[in-house]
């Protein structure tokens, strides 16, 4: 049995490590940060045979890409999938309820019990099956000691205070608690009441139930009851068995009474599910009907749990910046079967299978006089010895203060065994490969280094650390791209900022074991049969970034591409300059994301940066990635005054349109890089949304703290406004306190306003399958900018938008596709562009782009000349990563036959499961 672990992702401006172990039958990922998605895309790796994820932390350093994979599994192929965590991973799915929905995915979860102060004298597994088994270690943050005290002595005396926390009993629950170390079992159709509690069951009818009211065991009920229904794995129906018998290769037919083949979940016929059980399609959009059916082919999904729509139990973590560790132990592998030597023994083919399984056999043989006697052969009679067991550790160790928690631990009898000098000493682990996720100054702490030294020289060393890994460009096709656009337009297309050395040498380290190395994206390591690191040359090949840059060449571009690259600097060129701005000529647009649904190669999903001079940065949604696209985009260094850092300084504001994840999931990265800011941020940041998305950021705040206010008197928090409140209905009502309430957002939008020097600042209800929100927001400088957000052609934006200086707008689909547009409530290039001429808009950027189109979809910039009677706007095509002044929007006009013609020389195959994803995608 064969396997090999590799580095899909490593640490960078826009990754986190994320490293697989791959068996033939299946695949298990450790981590899962932003973009792990899109990288996967991106080297045409697929999720067809991810069986397990591990998370060794739940904040948005190693979890945050983790609802973009769930999502993408599901719609790859149907499946069961184990996932596993440490405490709080059932509040971290849960939070997630909002804006996830997968019927053809069931979940199962496993909660890793709470630390345990005694020493362990046997572990145990956290999951297992007939791959691998998969141990798990605590590593929390102690005190560093510096004599007499033994550390895991000193770390049972601190766990006394930080472990334990106090649990109350439910009169109608069970204590003990059901869920750590155990699965959440798997249902094929809607949540039971078997999986909750009496006190659930009794409330589950009741519209005012308040989940916050739960806690303990009661509160994971309920989680739980959320998570089941968000992945509730509904089986297709079966297809009618055609004959009884099929034939086998000799042409020989067997009887398979009980095979039975499956239909797809697209073959439900909308009779076999409630349709008041399927999120429904607005009344107003037209071909809802058929929409509707094709949700119903999904199957059905049960009742929604009571509360649901509420804020879920709070979840206090045991303990706080702790992380887990794993050590996955391969299959045992015996050794070859001896058929020679159980010829000699007599050993019949009857009784073969049985030896090789590890029995003991008695028959009965000729002694060689004639006479009959008893024989017992055990396996190691005709059985070589078997291989020793090769076993991959992941360790993640955020500070020089977790060290301590870690050595204890290996220290331990259950863990000892796998930390062995001496080959020769080693009785049945021999650990092939370390994946040390290292934080800042852990490298440099001799502890650690001696940590490391105690495993076997032949042991490999895989190391991320902030100061010792480069920072190479993530997505290096559109990295290339860019790279070509750049010859066009070097000030509209700028190069992205990466870095191809370490800051620190890491063979300047000293005491590391003679087998290690920084951690590469792209690299393996097989473990059986074993061999050393080695980066994988296909996927190396395909970057054809990176060695442009190394020999500081610039891509050979075609020439057709040459000749519409001049014959656009030409048009830009022969333009006379009237010298005269207009108002909001100085505004800048960066999109950061301009795909729809999922991201692809050389698109992000949605996010717009919008740098208003003087006055701050605002971002028009933030879909998974848009932290990395901002790194990628301005840079992390810190002797670069217009770095990342200061970009995020200058945000004022963030306007979220609606809860669907391509527009949302990212937010929280985004937080939490902010709240790292030292020293802090001196201004405040709004946050504008639905009340679900600020419920969501809430619950994910019990795990990672995100800088969220509850009032508007912070200096420099996060400061939560209702869109509704915004609304220009103007008809919002809420009985609500606190940052909930009426008042608070009207006195936070007031401030908002004039932290960025509007003069008013509006939502607008649009067209969508959610409730989702336009934006105005119009400055006192005398501009008006227009955001669309996911919608249809809408009269109320249009309306409210009367005389833009720029409309940001939405169009998904291509011309020609306009049932399709109305069926999935989004507009056409044509309807958007008609949009922008009925609200009589100087500029249109038109945005959010299907997956259909890989690189930018088809459009004629040669639209027909106005007559005079019907107002023409500057039509532009967004691009990720371009740099657009509203005033030289013109000029990407210009340029979009060029832009078009160089992605003709880019030959990129789609890759066939990244194709069913996408595919999956575009029927939602």
């Amino acid at each position: 049995m064969n396997w090999s672990t590799s580095v899909y992702t490593t640490l960078s401006s826009d990754t986190e490590p994320s490293i697989v172990i791959t068996f033939d039958s299946a695949k298990y990922i450790f981590n899962a940060g932003e973009n792990t998605t899109r990288a996967i895309f991106n080297s045409k790796r697929g999720w067809r045979r991810v069986k397990g994820l591990f998370l060794t932390r739940l904040g948005t350093q190693r979890s945050s890409g983790v609802p973009g994979l769930l999502m993408s599994v599901a719609d790859s192929s149907p499946r069961v999938m184990e996932i596993v965590g440490p405490r709080g991973l059932l509040h971290f799915l849960a939070s997630m309820r909002f804006y996830v929905f997968r019927n053809t995915l069931g979940l199962k979860v496993t909660e890793i019990p709470d630390f345990k102060t005694e020493p362990l004298i046997e572990a145990s597994p956290v999951f297992s099956d007939d791959n691998i088994t998969v141990f798990s270690i605590p590593v929390v943050p102690t005190p560093h000691h510096r004599g007499g005290v033994p550390a895991f002595e000193a770390l049972s005396n601190l766990s006394k205070n930080v472990f334990k926390r106090k649990r109350e009993s439910s009169p109608e629950l069970s204590s003990k608690r059901p869920f750590l170390g155990q699965t959440v079992p798997v249902t094929d159709g809607p949540p039971t009441p078997s999986t909750s509690s009496p006190l659930l069951d009794r409330f589950s009818v009741d519209p005012e139930f308040d989940p916050t009211t739960l806690e303990g065991d009661e509160a994971d009920a309920w989680r739980q009851l959320i998570i089941e229904h968000m992945f509730t794995r509904v089986e297709p129906p079966s297809r009618p068995q055609l004959s009884p018998k099929r034939s086998n290769k000799k042409g020989k037919c067997e009887r398979n009474a009980g095979d039975t083949e499956t239909e797809t979940p697209e073959a439900y016929h909308p009779s076999q599910a409630s349709l008041t059980s399927l999120p429904q399609v607005p009344h107003w959009v037209e071909g809802a009907a058929k929409c509707q059916e094709k949700l119903a082919r999904r199957g059905p999904k049960g009742a929604t749990p009571a509360g649901s729509l509420k804020p879920s139990p709070t979840f206090t973590p045991p303990v706080r910046d702790g992380s887990t560790a794993y050590i996955v132990v391969g299959p045992r592998v015996r050794g070859k079967f001896d058929v020679k030597r159980a010829d000699e023994l007599g050993l019949h083919r009857g009784l073969r299978a049985r030896v090789a399984r590890g029995e003991a056999v008695t028959f009965t043989v000729d002694d060689g006089t004639g006479a009959k006697v008893q024989r017992t052969v055990k396996p190691e009679d005709c059985i070589g010895e078997h291989e020793t067991t090769r076993v991959v550790i992941i360790l993640d160790v955020p500070t020089p203060d977790h060290i301590e928690s870690l050595v204890s631990a290996f220290a331990t009898p259950a863990y000892s065994p796998f930390r062995v000098k001496e080959p020769a000493h080693r009785k049945d682990y021999a650990v092939h490969v370390i994946y040390h996720l290292l934080g800042s100054n852990v490298l440099e702490d001799e502890r650690y280094r001696t940590f490391m030294s105690g495993f076997s020289d032949d042991t490999q060393h895989l190391i991320s650390s902030p100061d010792h890994n480069p920072d190479p460009l993530t997505f290096t096709s559109a990295g290339l791209s860019q790279l070509r656009l750049n010859q066009l337009d070097s000030e509209m297309f700028p190069l992205p900022h990466y870095r191809a050395t370490p800051r620190k040498e890491l063979s300047l380290v000293t005491q590391l074991p003679p087998q290690s190395s920084y951690m590469q994206p792209n690299s393996y390591v097989d473990i059986r049969p074993p061999r050393r690191i080695q980066v994988d040359p296909i996927l190396e090949e395909r970057d054809k970034f990176h060695p442009a840059m190394a020999a500081k060449m610039l891509p050979e571009l075609s020439s057709a591409t040459k000749k519409k690259f001049t014959e656009a600097r030409n048009i830009i060129n022969n333009r006379l300059d009237d010298g005269v701005p207009d108002a909001g000529d100085e505004l800048v647009v960066v999109p950061l994301g301009t795909n729809s649904a999922i991201s692809s190669r050389y698109r992000n999903v949605s996010g717009h940066l919008v740098r208003i001079p003087d006055w701050g940065n605002l971002l028009l949604d933030a879909g998974e990635g848009t932290w990395g696209q901002m790194a990628r985009y301005f840079g992390t260094d810190p002797a670069q005054h217009s770095n990342v850092w200061q970009a995020l300084r200058e945000l004022k504001c963030i306007f979220i349109s609606h809860a669907h994840a391509d527009h949302h999931t990212g937010l929280a990265k985004i937080l939490a890089m902010r709240k790292q800011l030292d020293p802090p941020p001196l201004d405040r940041l709004y946050v504008i949304s639905s009340l679900p998305i600020h419920l969501y950021l809430r619950e994910l705040a019990d795990l990672e703290d995100l800088g969220l206010s509850n009032s508007t008197d912070t200096a420099n928090g996060v400061i939560p406004i209702l869109s509704d409140v915004l609304n220009s209905r103007g008809k919002y009502q809420t009985a609500e306190t606190g940052w909930r309430c009426l008042d608070h957002s009207r006195r936070a939008a007031q401030m908002l306003c004039e932290a960025l020097g509007l003069r008013r600042l509006n939502t607008v209800d649009v067209l969508h399958r959610t409730k989702a929100f336009g934006l105005i927001a119009t400055h006192q400088d005398g501009w008006r900018l227009v955001y669309s957000g996911d919608t249809m052609p809408s009269e109320s934006l249009t309306q409210a938008g009367e005389g833009a200086t720029l409309l940001i707008h939405e169009a998904t689909m291509a011309d020609g596709q306009e049932e399709m547009a109305r069926t999935k409530a989004h507009s056409t290039i044509s309807q958007a562009i008609d949009v922008a001429k009925r609200m009589r808009a100087q500029n249109v950027l038109l945005t959010h782009f299907s997956s259909r189109y890989p690189t930018i979809p088809h459009y004629f910039a040669s639209s027909p000349k106005s007559d005079g009677t019907e107002h023409q706007p500057t039509i532009a095509l967004a691009m990720d990563h371009a740099c657009i002044r509203v005033g030289n929007l013109w000029k990407m006009a210009a340029y979009f036959p060029a832009i078009e013609q160089s992605f003709r020389d880019i030959n990129d195959e789609v890759d066939e499961e990244e194709g069913l994803v996408m595919r999956a995608s575009l029927t939602r």
